[in-house]
């Protein structure tokens, strides 16, 4: 069942000549041949649904298999959720429809344009996160997000027991990369930003999620106005401390995230996770999965790779460190295949505001599959505790954290300017002594 015209394949000479290579890797390694979607999509169910999402590497088997095999996963979810609202079983239900969302968001990944079934699966996923919203344990609301002359979809979050606090609550405005959408962005239950008290808005970025099927495409030159719709939209609620709102941005949300820190000074902090600094993501889009590019033109609207180029030109973190001021935090695997290092370097020396950077050394895009990101501090628990001590107003510190082969972290001040050497993590006279930076230890 082609999910893409064939055509579709012909705007990109690279996926049309690997097109057949991109299904016999699949067939060989399963679904999480280049990144760990099925995980990452599990990671906000409930642990009653994770098993089945886990499951799916058994029959998706080519590219085309995802869209089915999460579809029919997701019909499934969201009839037993029907049978469950009807037998009064409102958080089963809530739990199931949760689930289905996810699964029919994940569905869109694999199809890269407005072709009819995604127009139809992102009102699915969009009916059944409205539906899970009815049974939450926490306050959830549709929001829309001023943009130019058009608005961008989100979701506010308000934690447990908010209307009983005595005081005004801190946000964090997240962002997921470029796979990813604003429903997967906090669990289901027992959300790791909402326990610490904290609102969420989760939102779709221009070329995101709802963004997409709405035709607004991602314009890495006019991004940065986000930041200022998004933070005045949450400051301007009666629930939320407007002098503790916070960003964060997961992947390519890295990368968006810092541009809407750059350009709007008001928000508190900045955290992100899995970087995309490279300018115009040349190494993403050039020696990784052909479908990056595809999803990539999708993404921006765009029909051939030279017009995709020039679109992307403009991307890149340069000239945006000397505006970040607020506390920004950093959370990278040194073995990253879609950001050089050095490049993650090269952007912190510049940023004036206090910065730290967590490094993982052997670690993937993102950290958590080899020794340090699995023993050492877990990412997104480190990122949430981070966030949770600027809204408390604990002093930030400038610092470099490295974790080590056993998980170990290694702390010390950010100091002058820093660098990576290549094959030899700060320094190559490290890897002949038993010392934190090589992970040998």
């Amino acid at each position: 069942m082609p999910v893409n015209p064939h055509a579709l394949a012909q705007r990109d000479p690279r996926f049309a000549d690997q097109r057949w290579l991109l299904d016999l890797v699949i067939e060989l390694l399963g679904p999480e041949w280049d990144q760990d979607r099925l995980h990452y999509l599990s990671a906000p169910v409930s642990a009653d649904h994770r098993g089945a999402f886990l499951g799916l590497r058994h029959s998706i088997r080519k590219l085309d298999d995802f869209t089915r095999e999460m579809v029919r996963l997701a019909h499934h979810f969201e009839r037993r959720g029907d049978r469950q609202r009807q037998s009064g079983h409102a958080v089963s239900a809530g739990d199931d429809y949760f689930a289905a969302a996810i699964l029919y968001g994940g569905a869109q990944w694999p199809i890269f344009a407005n072709t009819e079934l995604t127009v139809v699966l992102e009102q699915k996923k969009s009916d059944c996160y409205q539906a899970y919203t009815e049974s939450a344990d926490h306050h959830v609301e549709p929001v829309e997000i001023p943009y130019g002359d058009r608005t961008l979809a989100g979701w506010l979050h308000l934690p447990p027991g908010y209307a009983d606090r005595p005081e005004a609550l801190p946000c964090v405005v997240m962002l997921s990369g470029m796979d990813g959408f604003k429903e997967m962005n906090v669990f289901a239950s027992a959300d790791r930003y909402l326990r610490r008290g904290m609102a969420v808005l989760s939102f779709d970025g221009p070329g995101q999620g709802s963004s997409l099927v709405r035709e607004i495409w991602y314009d890495p030159a006019h991004y940065a106005q986000v930041g200022t719709g998004a933070f005045e939209l949450v400051a301007a609620r009666p629930e939320i401390d407007p002098a503790r709102i916070m960003l964060c941005g997961v992947s390519q949300g890295s990368f968006w995230a810092t541009q809407m820190a750059a350009a709007e000074s008001r928000f508190a902090a900045c955290a992100v996770m899995f970087t995309c600094f490279e300018p115009g993501n040349t190494t993403m889009l050039t020696t990784h999965s052909p479908t990056f590019r595809q999803r990539f033109m999708y993404m921006t609207g765009t029909s051939s790779v030279a017009e995709l180029e020039a679109k992307l030109a403009p991307m890149s973190v340069a000239g945006l460190g000397e505006r970040i001021t607020m506390p920004y935090l950093v959370m990278m695997g040194e073995d990253d295949p879609l950001c050089d290092p050095a490049d993650t370097y090269d952007h912190l020396n510049t940023v004036v505001g206090p910065k730290e950077l967590f490094f993982y050394t052997g670690e993937h895009h993102a950290p958590v599959t080899r020794t340090s990101g699995r023993l050492g501090p877990a990412v997104f628990v480190a990122v949430a505790d981070w966030l949770a001590d600027r809204a408390a107003g604990v002093p930030p510190v400038s610092r470099h954290v490295t974790i080590d082969a056993l998980g170990r972290s290694h702390a010390e001040p950010w100091g002058g300017r820093r660098r990576y050497t290549y094959g030899a993590p700060l320094d190559p006279r490290s890897l002949f002594k038993d010392g934190p930076e090589t992970g040998l230890a």
